[in-house]
Protein backbone atom coordinates (compact mmCIF):
# COMPACT_ATOMS: atom_id res chain seq x y z
CA UNK A 1 0.00 0.00 0.00
CA UNK A 2 1.70 3.21 -0.48
CA UNK A 3 1.37 6.20 1.49
CA UNK A 4 2.08 8.90 -1.62
CA UNK A 5 -1.02 9.56 -3.11
CA UNK A 6 -1.97 12.31 -3.05
CA UNK A 7 -5.51 13.40 -2.77
CA UNK A 8 -7.35 15.91 -4.99
CA UNK A 9 -9.09 18.68 -3.34
CA UNK A 10 -13.13 16.81 -4.02
CA UNK A 11 -11.77 13.94 -2.13
CA UNK A 12 -10.26 15.77 0.83
CA UNK A 13 -13.82 17.13 1.17
CA UNK A 14 -15.58 13.77 0.65
CA UNK A 15 -13.16 12.90 3.63
CA UNK A 16 -13.15 15.75 6.10
CA UNK A 17 -17.62 15.29 5.59
CA UNK A 18 -17.86 11.95 5.80
CA UNK A 19 -14.90 10.28 7.68
CA UNK A 20 -12.80 13.11 9.46
CA UNK A 21 -11.30 10.33 11.58
CA UNK A 22 -9.43 8.52 8.21
CA UNK A 23 -5.80 8.24 8.41
CA UNK A 24 -4.96 10.10 4.60
CA UNK A 25 -1.37 7.97 4.92
CA UNK A 26 -3.31 4.48 4.97
CA UNK A 27 -6.06 5.09 2.62
CA UNK A 28 -3.59 3.71 -0.38
CA UNK A 29 -5.24 3.65 -4.13
CA UNK A 30 -8.70 3.18 -2.14
CA UNK A 31 -11.08 4.97 -3.82
CA UNK A 32 -12.50 7.65 -1.57
CA UNK A 33 -15.87 6.53 -2.50
CA UNK A 34 -15.30 3.49 -0.40
CA UNK A 35 -13.21 4.85 2.45
CA UNK A 36 -16.31 7.14 3.31
CA UNK A 37 -18.85 4.73 1.94
CA UNK A 38 -20.92 7.58 0.09
CA UNK A 39 -21.14 9.07 -3.25
CA UNK A 40 -22.51 11.23 -5.44
CA UNK A 41 -25.21 10.19 -8.12
CA UNK A 42 -27.22 12.62 -10.07
CA UNK A 43 -27.14 15.29 -7.56
CA UNK A 44 -28.41 12.66 -4.74
CA UNK A 45 -26.14 11.35 -1.65
CA UNK A 46 -25.41 7.35 -2.55
CA UNK A 47 -24.37 4.77 -0.18
CA UNK A 48 -21.47 2.48 -1.55
CA UNK A 49 -19.69 -0.50 -0.41
CA UNK A 50 -17.18 -2.54 -1.91
CA UNK A 51 -20.10 -5.31 -3.06
CA UNK A 52 -21.44 -2.11 -5.47
CA UNK A 53 -19.68 -0.61 -8.28
CA UNK A 54 -18.76 3.33 -7.92
CA UNK A 55 -21.76 5.13 -10.01
CA UNK A 56 -19.69 6.93 -12.50
CA UNK A 57 -21.02 10.15 -14.13
CA UNK A 58 -21.60 8.82 -17.45
CA UNK A 59 -23.84 6.59 -16.05
CA UNK A 60 -26.87 9.56 -15.34
CA UNK A 61 -27.25 10.24 -18.83
CA UNK A 62 -29.71 6.27 -18.64
CA UNK A 63 -31.32 8.28 -15.96
CA UNK A 64 -32.03 11.55 -18.34
CA UNK A 65 -32.78 9.56 -21.01
CA UNK A 66 -35.43 7.54 -19.31
CA UNK A 67 -37.08 11.03 -18.08
CA UNK A 68 -37.12 12.03 -21.67
CA UNK A 69 -39.06 8.83 -23.05
CA UNK A 70 -41.30 9.25 -20.58
CA UNK A 71 -42.23 12.45 -21.06
CA UNK A 72 -42.19 11.86 -24.78
CA UNK A 73 -44.51 9.00 -24.50
CA UNK A 74 -47.18 10.91 -22.26
CA UNK A 75 -46.34 7.82 -19.74
CA UNK A 76 -48.84 8.40 -16.30
CA UNK A 77 -47.74 5.07 -14.44
CA UNK A 78 -44.18 4.13 -15.82
CA UNK A 79 -43.28 1.16 -15.11
CA UNK A 80 -39.29 0.56 -15.11
CA UNK A 81 -36.73 -2.40 -14.47
CA UNK A 82 -33.63 -1.69 -13.16
CA UNK A 83 -31.45 -4.54 -13.94
CA UNK A 84 -28.25 -5.49 -12.59
CA UNK A 85 -28.89 -2.78 -10.04
CA UNK A 86 -25.49 -2.36 -7.72
CA UNK A 87 -25.93 0.46 -5.40
CA UNK A 88 -29.28 0.99 -6.91
CA UNK A 89 -28.19 4.54 -7.87
CA UNK A 90 -30.30 4.26 -11.99
CA UNK A 91 -33.64 2.95 -10.31
CA UNK A 92 -33.83 5.05 -7.29
CA UNK A 93 -32.63 8.17 -8.83
CA UNK A 94 -35.64 8.06 -11.71
CA UNK A 95 -37.75 6.96 -8.73
CA UNK A 96 -36.64 10.46 -6.71
CA UNK A 97 -37.59 12.38 -9.83
CA UNK A 98 -40.56 10.66 -10.87
CA UNK A 99 -41.79 11.64 -7.36
CA UNK A 100 -40.82 14.98 -7.34
CA UNK A 101 -42.78 15.28 -10.67
CA UNK A 102 -45.34 13.67 -8.60
CA UNK A 103 -45.66 10.93 -11.10
CA UNK A 104 -46.53 7.45 -9.95
CA UNK A 105 -44.17 4.48 -11.18
CA UNK A 106 -43.62 1.47 -10.30
CA UNK A 107 -39.52 0.26 -10.54
CA UNK A 108 -38.43 -3.39 -9.78
CA UNK A 109 -34.14 -3.30 -9.11
CA UNK A 110 -32.87 -6.28 -9.64
CA UNK A 111 -29.16 -7.95 -9.27
CA UNK A 112 -27.59 -11.43 -8.74
CA UNK A 113 -25.62 -10.55 -5.57
CA UNK A 114 -28.13 -9.88 -2.29
CA UNK A 115 -25.30 -7.48 -0.59
CA UNK A 116 -26.02 -5.37 -3.87
CA UNK A 117 -29.72 -5.32 -2.62
CA UNK A 118 -29.30 -4.71 0.38
CA UNK A 119 -27.08 -1.32 -0.35
CA UNK A 120 -29.92 0.04 -2.98
CA UNK A 121 -32.68 -0.75 -0.27
CA UNK A 122 -30.52 0.95 2.09
CA UNK A 123 -30.50 3.64 -0.58
CA UNK A 124 -34.20 3.87 -1.64
CA UNK A 125 -35.01 4.12 2.46
CA UNK A 126 -32.63 6.84 2.76
CA UNK A 127 -34.01 8.58 -0.42
CA UNK A 128 -37.55 8.30 -0.82
CA UNK A 129 -40.05 9.50 1.14
CA UNK A 130 -42.34 6.86 -0.10
CA UNK A 131 -40.53 3.41 -1.53
CA UNK A 132 -43.73 1.26 -1.47
CA UNK A 133 -43.78 1.11 -5.35
CA UNK A 134 -40.23 0.14 -5.70
CA UNK A 135 -39.63 -3.91 -5.29
CA UNK A 136 -36.39 -5.21 -4.69
CA UNK A 137 -35.46 -8.61 -6.87
CA UNK A 138 -32.30 -11.12 -6.34
CA UNK A 139 -32.45 -12.38 -10.02
CA UNK A 140 -29.91 -13.73 -12.32
CA UNK A 141 -31.44 -11.20 -15.02
CA UNK A 142 -34.50 -11.75 -15.64
CA UNK A 143 -35.38 -14.99 -14.50
CA UNK A 144 -36.74 -15.35 -11.16
CA UNK A 145 -39.08 -12.13 -12.37
CA UNK A 146 -42.42 -11.88 -12.53
CA UNK A 147 -43.96 -11.80 -16.19
CA UNK A 148 -44.86 -8.54 -16.86
CA UNK A 149 -44.19 -5.99 -19.14
CA UNK A 150 -42.15 -2.78 -18.51
CA UNK A 151 -42.46 0.33 -20.19
CA UNK A 152 -38.13 0.65 -19.77
CA UNK A 153 -35.57 -1.62 -19.00
CA UNK A 154 -32.38 -0.26 -18.06
CA UNK A 155 -29.07 -2.04 -17.14
CA UNK A 156 -25.60 -1.09 -16.85
CA UNK A 157 -24.38 -4.61 -16.62
CA UNK A 158 -20.69 -6.14 -16.46
CA UNK A 159 -19.20 -4.77 -20.43
CA UNK A 160 -15.62 -5.10 -20.34
CA UNK A 161 -14.25 -7.91 -21.70
CA UNK A 162 -12.06 -10.20 -19.95
CA UNK A 163 -9.05 -9.44 -21.70
CA UNK A 164 -9.59 -5.75 -20.58
CA UNK A 165 -9.64 -5.75 -16.70
CA UNK A 166 -6.17 -6.48 -16.18
CA UNK A 167 -5.72 -3.03 -17.86
CA UNK A 168 -8.05 -1.15 -15.70
CA UNK A 169 -6.85 1.51 -12.99
CA UNK A 170 -5.45 -0.33 -10.18
CA UNK A 171 -8.11 1.60 -7.92
CA UNK A 172 -11.02 0.40 -9.97
CA UNK A 173 -9.53 -3.74 -10.23
CA UNK A 174 -8.31 -3.72 -6.72
CA UNK A 175 -11.45 -3.11 -5.04
CA UNK A 176 -14.38 -2.90 -7.25
CA UNK A 177 -16.69 -5.84 -7.36
CA UNK A 178 -14.91 -8.35 -10.44
CA UNK A 179 -18.22 -9.70 -10.71
CA UNK A 180 -19.76 -6.39 -11.90
CA UNK A 181 -16.53 -5.91 -14.03
CA UNK A 182 -16.38 -8.63 -16.64
CA UNK A 183 -18.79 -9.10 -19.02
CA UNK A 184 -17.22 -12.26 -20.31
CA UNK A 185 -14.91 -12.83 -23.43
CA UNK A 186 -15.90 -9.53 -25.44
CA UNK A 187 -17.80 -8.03 -23.14
CA UNK A 188 -21.25 -8.65 -24.39
CA UNK A 189 -22.19 -11.92 -22.01
CA UNK A 190 -24.50 -10.65 -20.12
CA UNK A 191 -26.08 -7.66 -22.62
CA UNK A 192 -26.73 -10.87 -25.33
CA UNK A 193 -28.73 -13.26 -22.57
CA UNK A 194 -31.02 -10.12 -21.42
CA UNK A 195 -31.18 -8.68 -25.19
CA UNK A 196 -32.77 -12.27 -25.81
CA UNK A 197 -35.09 -12.57 -22.75
CA UNK A 198 -36.83 -7.99 -24.02
CA UNK A 199 -39.65 -9.54 -26.26
CA UNK A 200 -40.85 -11.19 -23.04
CA UNK A 201 -40.40 -8.45 -21.21
CA UNK A 202 -40.54 -5.67 -23.13
CA UNK A 203 -43.83 -3.81 -23.67
CA UNK A 204 -44.47 -2.95 -27.79
CA UNK A 205 -43.73 0.91 -27.12
CA UNK A 206 -41.48 0.22 -24.79
CA UNK A 207 -37.22 1.21 -24.59
CA UNK A 208 -34.85 -0.75 -23.10
CA UNK A 209 -31.10 1.10 -22.18
CA UNK A 210 -27.69 -0.71 -21.53
CA UNK A 211 -24.62 0.77 -20.74
CA UNK A 212 -22.05 -0.74 -22.81
CA UNK A 213 -17.87 -0.72 -23.38
CA UNK A 214 -16.21 2.06 -25.69
CA UNK A 215 -15.21 -0.53 -27.94
CA UNK A 216 -18.21 -2.16 -29.26
CA UNK A 217 -20.55 -1.66 -32.26
CA UNK A 218 -23.83 -2.49 -32.76
CA UNK A 219 -22.50 -5.80 -34.31
CA UNK A 220 -21.50 -7.17 -30.92
CA UNK A 221 -24.89 -7.62 -29.99
CA UNK A 222 -27.19 -10.44 -30.79
CA UNK A 223 -30.51 -9.30 -31.34
CA UNK A 224 -34.01 -10.73 -31.59
CA UNK A 225 -35.28 -10.13 -35.29
CA UNK A 226 -38.31 -7.99 -33.35
CA UNK A 227 -35.66 -5.10 -32.25
CA UNK A 228 -33.69 -2.75 -33.53
CA UNK A 229 -30.86 -0.41 -31.51
CA UNK A 230 -28.90 2.36 -32.11
CA UNK A 231 -25.67 3.86 -29.73
CA UNK A 232 -25.09 7.26 -28.91
CA UNK A 233 -22.09 8.73 -27.01
CA UNK A 234 -21.72 9.53 -23.29
CA UNK A 235 -20.53 13.10 -21.78
CA UNK A 236 -17.01 11.90 -23.08
CA UNK A 237 -18.20 11.56 -26.47
CA UNK A 238 -17.58 8.00 -26.65
CA UNK A 239 -20.03 5.53 -27.90
CA UNK A 240 -21.41 4.46 -24.02
CA UNK A 241 -25.09 3.47 -24.65
CA UNK A 242 -27.66 0.82 -26.94
CA UNK A 243 -30.98 2.01 -26.84
CA UNK A 244 -32.85 -1.16 -27.78
CA UNK A 245 -37.04 -0.80 -29.08
CA UNK A 246 -39.10 -2.95 -31.46
CA UNK A 247 -38.66 -2.64 -35.10
CA UNK A 248 -41.81 -1.59 -36.66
Amino acid sequence: MSSKRKLTPYELNQLYKWTPQADVSQIGDKPIEYVTGHTEFCGLDFLVTQDTLIPRIESEQIVTTALQFIEDKNLTHPTIADIGTGSGCLGVSLAYKLSKMRLPYTIYLSDISLKALKVADLNAQRLLHSPENIFFQESNLLESFPKIKFDIIIANLPYIPTKNIDNLDSSVQDYEPKNALDGGPKGNLFINALLDKLPTFLHKNGIALFEIDDTHTIDSFTLPKSLKTTITNDCFNKPRFLSVSYNY
